[in-house]
């Protein structure tokens, strides 16, 4: 959650129908576009795949679509994850590839079930590739990647570089996309693509999504201590992910600095004194994160798999932010006017850890449309997890004024949102036009969100609509339109398309200019 930006242009031209039926060999067969002509969903009853595994089947299933995605009989596609839902239908990602390297951004879901295909979602990009081979080296690209940001000092976690494709217009730039996190006053997480034949920046985007015992605001609450040799730790073993990974919950102190992290210790595990506080609420709230996904959602983790989630407190001085590094979560105690220390909100720590979870499932990339949808996607779940109320941040915004909040989804525009593509911004895809608007456009899925969960009358279910959605049906390229499908298909999975909740969905999103 950065700053947030005032609704200055207003854009008509987003609000087009997206929404086409093409018929094809199959009957039921629905072809859904976005707002500029380009599809991004095959639906219906599309055949028998052939082939003994999902890769296989789902390899098949591109013959059935290409002509709807305008594939180029060249193309080349390759499994990158797999997944049987709760109603028996397999998802597969396919990644197309070039010389088989993959193309970034460009993957394609195939939706099958006992072989019988039932759609396509995704985006394909017909591109014609710049070079074959490399002529840098992945250590060079590195330090090109890290120089590009300017920062000098040490890393957070080591750059590590791989070969991709980087769609420009129709050509596809053989690139190495380097990812380069530190922790410093004003830290980074940058995904930065460095041309793998000249060495020059193609791409760079800073990913630091900011958001913006005894916990902050002066309330008791019951948290998992470890003990050690007679000193207790701020250490959450009692979750399933110890049981079977091994791993638990931790929460360190950066003491107001940027690099180190230390140990938080208590000798008689009463969790009470001034600089615990933070500590306390961090650790007492990724626990609360944690049992959702895992009790709600049956999800062991952001990552799915049992990742420990480590928090860090007290992060530089007078530091208006939270964000995910990539690896862990980070609090700044704030300046006391614009926010108190943010690990005291419940809903900043839900939105942070969602960020984490989006990144191990849809991966939405951090710009426009498909950035607008991560940051609306964090914001959703935080309000099912804190769902006193609609606001977002508001326990720890600006805690001299009563009433407001980073965001309200109720009614973005009492924070500077647009609520629906009739207002919406087309702002600079740069990190001083919020990276083509994407604290500024969440309005508008937001308010779909809310609109959706008041209208069925529960946030929970609401949740799992949006969960499934980015678990099973978005790929990191979708828009506002194909976030519309894809949610219909959850609700669809889920509660069944004739359901007043599948309804209920495809009215939320018209209301806000999305069809």
């Amino acid at each position: 959650m950065n700053k947030k930006f005032v609704a200055t242009l207003v854009l008509s031209s987003l609000v087009a129908s997206a929404f086409a039926i093409n018929a094809g060999a199959a009957s039921d067969k629905q072809t859904l576009k976005d707002e500029t002509g380009k599809v991004h969903s095959v639906d219906g009853k599309l055949g028998k795949l052939n082939g003994k595994t999902a890769e296989e089947r789902a390899l098949s299933a591109i013959e059935k679509v290409k002509g709807d995605f305008k594939i180029k009989a060249d193309s080349k596609f390759k499994s990158k994850s797999s997944h049987k839902d709760e109603n028996g239908t397999t998802h597969t990602k396919l990644n197309q590839t070039i010389n088989g390297i993959p193309v970034f951004g460009s993957e394609l879901i195939v939706h099958e079930a006992n072989g019988d295909l039932q759609g396509v979602s995704g985006d394909y990009k017909a591109l014609t590739a710049n070079a074959d081979k490399a002529s840098l080296t992945d250590a060079a690209a590195i330090d090109a990647a890290v120089a590009s940001t300017g920062f000098t000092g040490e890393l957070s976690s080591p750059a590590q570089a791989e070969l991709v494709y980087f769609p420009q217009g129709d050509q596809a730039v053989l690139s190495y996309k380097v990812n380069v996190s530190y922790l410093a006053d004003i830290p980074g997480r940058w995904t930065v693509f460095v041309n793998a034949v000249d060495g020059s920046i193609v791409s760079a985007t800073n990913k630091i999504e900011s958001a913006t015992g005894v916990g902050v605001l002066g309330d008791s609450k019951t948290i998992n201590t470890t003990a050690k040799s007679g000193t207790y730790y701020l250490e959450d073993r009692t979750k399933y992910m110890t049981t079977y990974q091994g791993n638990s919950i931790n929460t360190y102190n950066f003491n107001y600095g940027t690099s180190s992290q230390y140990y938080f210790t208590d000798a008689d595990n009463y969790w009470n004194s001034t600089v615990q506080r933070a500590a306390v609420d961090a650790h007492y709230y990724a626990g609360k994160v944690y049992d959702y996904y895992k009790n709600s959602l049956g999800r062991n983790s952001y990552n799915g798999a049992g990742a420990a989630i480590i928090s860090g407190v007290h992060y530089s001085s007078n530091y208006n932010n939270a964000f995910w590094e990539g690896t862990q979560m980070v609090y700044g105690d704030g300046d006391g006017s614009t926010f108190r220390a943010l690990s005291g909100a419940y809903d900043v720590v839900a939105h942070e850890l969602t960020h984490a979870v989006t990144e191990h499932t849809s991966g939405l990339i951090y710009e426009n449309q498909s950035g607008a949808l991560n940051e609306s996607w964090s914001d959703a779940m935080a309000a099912v997890m804190d769902s006193a109320d609609w606001q977002i941040g508001e326990d720890v915004y600006t805690p001299g004024i009563s009433g407001d909040a980073l965001r309200s989804m109720s009614d973005p525009a009492s924070e500077g949102q647009p609520a629906h593509m009739n207002q919406y911004q087309n702002l600079p895809n740069t990190e001083a036009g919020d990276w083509g608007g994407v604290h500024t456009n969440s309005g508008i899925p937001n308010k779909a969100f809310y609109n959706f969960a008041t209208a069925i009358g529960s946030r929970a279910n609401a949740g799992k609509v949006w969960y499934t959605a980015s678990r099973d049906y978005m790929t990191s390229t979708t828009n506002f339109s194909g976030a519309r499908a894809a949610t219909l298909k959850a609700a669809a999975a889920l509660y069944g398309s004739t359901s007043s909740t599948y309804t209920a969905l495809a009215n939320a999103w018209s209301s806000v200019g999305v069809y």
